[in-house]
């Protein structure tokens, strides 16, 4: 879990930051939408950068990083994410469930409720499989030709593919997720929509406090959920009758910490 700012001038398609002002060019993110899905989309508006949709209920909340609609009120959230993490399907259940929250106001029937997509841009295999492209299609058990139709698509795009089944300008793009390469011989109007508008986030200097403020914030969020995580494991294996020994070596493993920080933190946290 790396701590290290990268400079504006250096920072990758992959980085969420970098992603979010790139796919808050409308060409770039039309383009991609009509890549992906092969069809015309007449016009795009953003409905927030960054939206966050709160639960009342269960008071969690949903931070979307790129969240749109069409000119035919189909839905999209378009997400980067660059680290594997489990239960990817749950959370994109639990997306598309916040979006149908805010789409469906009272008093409307279910009918009413858009077409949305929730899109996931992977720098890893989340299922091991090899394709550049999971897309969840739903029908019902014992009769393949009966599509369950509730309106609802995830896909998960996978930088790391092995089979290429997904349009050529996708498979481009994931290739330069997955390289950052500007030298590539990529020649799909996505991808070089896609590197102009990286070049010219790099080289915007009016985004340098922005860009450092929120790095600076996220840092500070990944630190001290790294703390948070090294004090819970020491409890646990504490209460699970471990010695500092074996519990400062499992912290090590686990942290990639030498065995000198790594007794430092059990020793910190083995009385709390």
């Amino acid at each position: 879990m790396s701590t290290t700012i990268i400079p504006l001038s250096q920072l990758p398609l992959s980085d969420d930051f970098m992603f979010g002002e790139v796919m808050r060019q409308p060409e770039v993110c039309q383009l991609f939408l009509e890549c992906l899905l092969e069809k015309d989309i007449a016009r795009i508006e953003y409905i927030s950068k960054q939206e966050d949709l709160t639960d009342d209920v269960s008071g969690h909340g949903i931070r979307l990083d790129v969240y749109l609609n069409d000119a035919a009120g189909t839905h999209y959230d378009i997400e980067m994410q660059k680290t594997s993490s489990q239960g990817l399907e749950r959370r994109i259940r639990y997306y598309q469930g916040g979006i149908d929250r805010r789409c469906l106001g009272k008093g409307l029937d279910y009918t009413e409720l858009p077409e949305s997509y929730v899109i996931f841009i992977c720098d890893f295999d989340y299922y091991h499989a090899g394709l550049a492209c999971y897309e969840r299609v739903s029908r019902i058990n014992g009769r393949e030709d009966i599509v369950f139709d509730d309106g609802s698509h995830a896909i998960i795009l996978n930088s790391r593919y092995q089979e290429g089944n997904a349009p050529q300008p996708i498979l481009e793009f994931l290739d330069y997720v997955r390289t950052n390469n500007d030298q590539l011989q990529l020649s799909s109007e996505l991808v070089q929509r896609t590197k102009q508008a990286v070049h010219t986030v790099r080289n915007d200097r009016t985004k340098e406090v922005s860009y450092m403020t929120w790095a600076m914030k996220t840092r500070d969020l990944l630190q001290q959920g790294r703390e948070e995580g090294i004090k819970a494991l020491v409890v646990t294996l504490k209460e699970l009758s471990y010695g500092p020994d074996l519990v400062a070596q499992k912290v090590a493993e686990r942290f990639d910490l030498s065995s000198e920080k790594a007794a430092e933190k059990t020793k910190q946290y083995w009385g709390k």
